[in-house]
């Protein structure tokens, strides 16, 4: 069984799937594209047989899943879930790596550890700092612009925190940009700390 073309075909059938009354009018504002393209999209997933169309009343009509709709909805899921595996894992990887060569140029602490701080505290860093624990690198602080509160056990600190020389009084060698967006903004705001680009990484 085949799967559905679109992201929209599937937006769709997962609408639809949930079992709850929708119009034409909710999808098109809810997938953000035009009235016209809505109908015709729904008129398509109806001529292959992954919905039907009921009558309510004289003027309304109910739009069902077919098994062959929830088929072709279940192997779109996990060809989905799959994709995001294999990016998770190439991800990892590449982090990996990264990483193995911010500790190759990591000065030790007179404590022993290679410390090193996040800038960023999303899903690149949740990935980072996963990776990080097959280093020999400690991570002993985390920045971010917007996000607060905690970073699986650490407090998140604002950017104002980070100075060349220690974060909130702790001490570290590199900053590591744990993120893949919005890499050049960050490093901007971290030589306006102060901080030599030398210490900064980029994942």
């Amino acid at each position: 069984m085949a799967s559905p073309d679109s992201k929209y075909d599937r937006a769709i059938l997962n609408a639809i799937a949930t079992g709850e009354r929708i119009t034409q009018r909710s999808l098109a504002s809810d997938l953000g594209v035009a009235l016209g393209l809505t109908n015709l999209l729904i008129r398509r997933l109806v001529g292959k047989g992954y919905v039907k169309v009921v009558g309510v009343g004289t003027r309304h009509v109910r739009y069902l899943m077919t098994s062959a709709g929830w088929e072709a909805l279940g192997n779109a899921t996990r060809l989905s879930l799959e994709n995001t595996v294999h990016l998770y894992t190439q991800t990892r990887e590449q982090i990996a790596s990264s990483l193995n060569s911010v500790s190759q140029q990591c000065a030790p602490h007179p404590t022993g550890e290679k410390r090193v701080i996040f800038y960023g505290a999303g899903d690149v860093a949740e990935i980072a700092y996963v990776s990080l624990q097959r280093t020999d690198l400690t991570l002993v602080g985390v920045v971010d612009d917007r996000r607060r509160g905690k970073f699986f056990h650490m407090i998140i600190s604002e950017p104002e925190a980070l100075s060349p020389e220690d974060l909130n009084g702790v001490a570290y060698s590199h900053v590591i940009v744990a993120s893949i967006r919005h890499t050049q903004a960050i490093q901007e705001r971290i030589s306006e700390r102060g901080i030599a680009a030398h210490r900064v990484f980029c994942l």
